[in-house]
């Protein structure tokens, strides 16, 4: 297990240290936005021109997510991909990124196979050094419309096509929305666990 914490942006952990690590869960109070610079650090361990990123939201629409990236990263990706749940159909004018909406956010079904076609659209595209990066946000949305043991066999599946392209995925989640039970059970679907407290301190967890 290796733990490293920081609380001013220079501290922050070196997330290079989860080199080889498939899915990470990541620990973050759902307001204040404490943990969307770590979000956006994992998207960008690699260069944007060598990145293929894809993002699950429940809260943002495709347009704000797409101008945090780029508030953040400057460029588009190589290439991007969006499944929006629980809005109405969207579109990007930057054809770097395709958009997919499943208004429903109680149709796992659907959300998986949107997800699995960019994904594997992806895979499919991306040279050998290019490396593909999921951000998942959230769990604490997805277990409002889904209850754990579902919740726990989709995920299994998400995580398990994310390991399959050989990408690196986050997965977003509330602590504090959670019981202690549900937080153990969730926690064993992951490789790596990264904690981002009220204060922005940030640890990580082998």
């Amino acid at each position: 297990m290796s733990e490293r914490a920081g609380t001013a942006e220079e501290d922050r952990p070196d997330l290079s240290e989860l080199s080889g690590v498939s899915n990470v869960l990541l620990l973050a109070p759902s307001l204040g936005g404490q943990g969307s610079d770590v979000c956006l650090d994992l998207l960008t361990q690699s260069a944007p021109s060598e990145t293929n990123i894809l993002a699950v939201t429940y809260t943002d629409t495709p347009e704000e997510w797409v101008e945090n990236w780029l508030a953040h990263a400057s460029v588009s990706p190589v290439r991007g991909g969006i499944v929006s749940i629980g809005q109405a159909d969207t579109d990007i004018d930057d054809p770097s990124w395709a958009v997919k909406t499943v208004e429903n956010p109680s149709d796992l079904t659907g959300i998986g196979i949107e997800l699995s076609e960019l994904l594997s659209g992806m895979a499919t595209a991306a040279d050998d050094d290019e490396q593909i990066a999921v951000c998942f946000d959230g769990i604490t949305s997805l277990l409002q419309y889904a209850d754990l043991q579902r919740a726990f066999r989709f995920l299994h599946v998400v995580t398990g096509r994310v390991k399959t392209v050989g990408g690196i995925g986050h997965f977003h989640l509330d602590p504090d929305a959670h019981d202690p039970q549900t937080l153990a059970t969730l926690k064993g679907l992951f490789d790596a666990v990264i904690e981002v407290d009220d204060d922005g301190s940030v640890t990580v967890q082998q």
